[in-house]
């Protein structure tokens, strides 16, 4: 990001949103058949299969209610909730590592539960909020935000439920760096420092604004006549291919009715 300056100012208003990171109870069955006919009448049971696991244990197949989970999801701490995990009377401080999702719907398909320790520390993702109003965007700038979350080390207790960045001292062609945010006496942050979190983009003129408009038409109009090329230049159904040009060496043509990628 050659060009950028940074913000000289670092002692702005960067700072951190912490309280007391709540524990959530969440009750657990041990799941014994984890075939992918199971997890489907688990999950149309209104349960979410998972599997915890961690130092000094087993992995273990579990299912946990959806509505619960996705309840503690739902608290300020996000992802980074701490769960008390209950499976058969034993309790299991975790995190939530990775979920699984549905790309359409957007429906919990997995959850994977690593198992933490009080006193030890971890490595979680914390969001970045920017706060004020920057004053190059007063003046025309955009204000851009590439990094939306940094990754920081801390105990489970002490995770941040997310950084504020204050950004009302930017002016145009300056940015805030990850180096110029708060730093937390119980967190680390381990992000590059020199990344840039937030900048002023430079206006764009209407000059500049037609020449992309006209640069993208230009483009457009290539694309179209290659497209337009290409097509009469394919031969037309029931032309013969030139010769040289079937099935390539070794290779048959697929069977009528049969899928070439099949199998």
């Amino acid at each position: 990001m050659t060009g950028w300056s940074s913000a000289s100012r670092t002692d702005n208003r960067n700072d951190t949103r912490r309280v007391p990171m709540a524990e959530v109870k969440l009750a657990a069955t041990k799941r014994d058949d984890t075939g992918k006919g199971n997890a489907r009448k688990v999950r149309a049971g209104g349960q979410v299969p998972g599997v915890l696991y961690g130092r000094g244990m087993e992995p273990v197949a579990i299912t946990v209610d959806r509505r619960e989970f996705v309840t503690a999801l739902k608290t300020d701490a996000g992802m980074n909730v701490l769960l008390d995990i209950e499976v058969d009377g034993d309790n299991t401080l975790a995190l939530t590592r990775e979920l699984q999702r549905d790309p359409v719907r957007g429906t919990l398909l997995h959850a994977d539960f690593v198992k933490i320790d009080r006193k030890t520390a971890i490595e979680v993702e914390v969001p970045v909020h920017l706060v004020g109003e920057a004053a190059g965007a007063k003046e025309g700038g955009a204000l851009e935000q590439p990094l939306f979350s940094v990754h920081v080390r801390c105990l489970p207790t002490e995770v941040p439920q997310s950084i504020d960045a204050d950004v009302s001292n930017l002016a145009i062609g300056e940015s805030l760096r990850v180096e110029q945010l708060a730093a937390g006496a119980n967190y680390e942050i381990l992000n590059d420092p020199t990344t840039i979190v937030a900048l002023v983009a430079q206006p764009i003129s209407e000059e500049e604004l037609e020449a992309m408009e006209a640069e993208a038409g230009v483009v457009q109009e290539e694309t179209d006549e290659a497209i337009a090329a290409a097509e009469a230049e394919a031969p037309t159904e029931g032309e013969a291919a030139p010769e040289g040009e079937g099935a390539p060496e070794g290779e048959a043509p697929a069977a009528e009715g049969e899928s070439e990628d099949e199998g």
